[in-house]
């Protein structure tokens, strides 16, 4: 049986969150679970679009096109914009250090970089209206 080892996705995946942002960044043990939590669910919903299992995924699954598709998702759940911008912060953050460390998957990183954050109401507006 053939052992596989962790593709550039996954070893990026693991220096990310076991390198960067605790010792690099120093963000706090909080964001780094968010941002997990992040890019577990981004995961999840590419390997369902693919119909493979997580694994197996690696950076060209992560199109630009996918990505937009897992933050409509998200709002079709009932997501607000905030948490859809939250999940895409992550996504810009991991996609920023990937550029940085893998110069080879620049325009790729720049794709993703290049989706917007949507504008919502602040809660101050939105009181004021009422």
């Amino acid at each position: 049986m053939k052992v596989q080892l962790p593709n550039p996705l996954a070893r990026a995946l693991r220096s990310f969150f076991m390198e960067y942002l605790p010792l690099l960044r120093g963000v706090s043990p909080h964001t780094v679970l968010s941002y997990r939590d992040s890019l577990v669910l981004l995961l999840r919903f590419v390997s369902d679009q693919h119909k493979r299992p997580v694994v197996s995924l690696d950076f060209d699954d992560l199109a630009t096109s996918e990505i937009i598709a897992f933050l409509t998702h998200l709002e079709v759940r009932g997501n607000t914009i905030s948490t859809r911008n939250i999940r895409l912060a992550a996504i810009h953050s991991f996609f920023r250090y990937v550029a940085e460390a893998h110069p080879d998957r620049l325009e790729h990183c720049q794709r993703v970089l290049a989706i917007p954050f949507k504008r919502s109401e602040s809660s101050s507006t939105s009181s004021t209206r009422r």
